[in-house]
């Protein structure tokens, strides 16, 4: 075949790929969602939610080099959107040999108010409802993906991603999702499900007191009043159904520590990690004592980051894990 035919050829292949991506597109509407204030600098999220759209520039599908169908590792962002821990997070997994997906949710739905802005001035049930429902479109899409091996895929989830994942378990297909790493989850915002259909690893640094009120108010036994709860129905049944905005709303949360128990007494596929030296973020790099103010005047704890052993702890962990259930 001459240069110029392997030209025309490699351009049609091209035109027909880029046809066939615009057939699968699905740009936000301009109705959705807008963002209400619910009291100075502090909003939630009103209206109808973007659909999962994989034309959206923060959508991004990557195969690691010499890999023909490989694992897929859908890495889904915490409460700031597509940041430092979420790209160092991509890279970890590609370097194990997984494909990688990645979105912001919040881009999806037409905000572009940047990690600074969610990270301290949305409620996490709105940050929670959005990631959601993006997550579980990019699994619905990942699926049609013949380039990866969609019988071997997991989810890497941090915070509000960690939360989310954690309720992905819970409607995902075992035939197709091998495994949940959920990072540093809350027990507030979607609540969390009550019955996993696939495995689910809870992931937290011994040091992870992010959004604390003290020091040592670590994350995983941490409860807050239930109107901090969402009462929508997006996400699957759980123990929000009876602590949120309407019911029981001035009663507190379950620890996330004692819904694992309760899963594991249940008999659910279900773990929970705990690393030294680590954080909020086993991705983030050094490990940074910080306080993070909510809205205008809300003062909280929130140490992030962790040691390399630390990170490498984790990866070596996931690996066993994932070769134990091939």
């Amino acid at each position: 075949m001459t240069t110029m035919k392997l030209l025309i050829t490699f351009f049609a292949l091209y035109a027909m790929s880029l046809s066939a991506l615009g057939s699968e597109c699905k740009p936000a509407a301009k109705d959705i969602a807008v963002l209400k204030e619910l009291r100075p600098r502090f909003h939630t999220v009103d209206g109808p939610l973007a659909e999962f759209d994989p034309c959206h520039r923060s959508v991004k599908l990557q195969k690691p080099f010499f890999s023909e169908k490989p694992a897929l590792m859908i890495v889904v962002h915490g409460g700031g959107g597509v940041d430092t821990a979420t790209r160092n997070a991509v890279d970890a997994f590609r370097s194990m040999g997984f494909a990688t997906l990645v979105f912001d949710a919040y881009e999806l739905n037409g905000f572009y108010q940047g990690p600074a802005f969610w990270a301290s001035q949305a409620s996490n049930e709105a940050r929670q409802r959005m990631i959601f429902k993006a997550t579980l479109g990019a699994y619905e899409w990942a699926l049609s993906q013949k380039s990866i091996n969609t019988n071997q895929i997991y989810f890497h989830g941090l915070s509000n991603g960690g939360i989310v994942v954690a309720n992905i378990a819970a409607v995902v297909s075992p035939d197709h999702v091998k495994g949940i790493f959920a990072e540093g989850a809350p027990g507030m915002g979607l609540g969390l499900p009550d019955k996993l259909a696939v495995p689910l690893r809870l992931v937290y640094g011994k040091l992870d007191n992010y959004g604390g009120k003290t020091d040592e108010d670590w994350i995983w036994i941490r409860q807050d009043p239930c109107f901090t709860n969402t009462a929508l129905t997006l996400h699957p049944v759980g123990n929000s159904q009876n602590c949120n905005a309407l019911t029981n709303r001035l009663e507190l949360t379950q620890k996330p520590i004692d819904w694992f128990n309760k899963q594991k007494e249940s008999g659910a596929d279900v773990d929970v990690w705990f690393y030294e030296q680590a954080a909020h973020g086993i991705f983030l790099g050094p490990i940074q004592r910080n306080v993070i103010t909510y809205g205008v005047d809300m003062k909280r704890f929130a140490w992030v980051g962790a040691s390399p052993s630390a990170k490498t702890k984790l990866l070596e962990d996931i690996d066993i894990y994932r070769k134990g259930k091939k």
